[in-house]
């Protein structure tokens, strides 16, 4: 299991492929959206570049980061929020 010049081998696809579908499985429906979607993906590819390859460690951190607004978002900036 390896990058390799920014590719990932088959074996890794696979892992990232499962670890970002049961991620997607784990949202509320009302969250089945395709900016969260990209984000989670975005988060596992991120971790696996970094060496990450658990998939239930790269599920959960994905998780994590569509489960907690970040700093500077929409929702934050909105006055009516606040």
């Amino acid at each position: 299991m390896a990058e390799m010049n920014g590719a990932f081998d088959p074996e890794t696809i696979a892992i990232l492929r499962a670890a970002f579908d049961d991620a997607c499985a784990s949202l509320p429906s009302e969250q089945h959206t395709q900016s969260k979607r990209s984000t989670l993906a975005q988060r596992i590819l991120k971790l696996a570049s970094e060496g990450e390859r658990d998939p239930e460690r790269l599920r959960a951190f994905a998780l994590m980061e569509v489960a907690s607004p970040t700093v500077g978002s929409k929702a934050e900036a909105s006055p009516a929020r606040r």
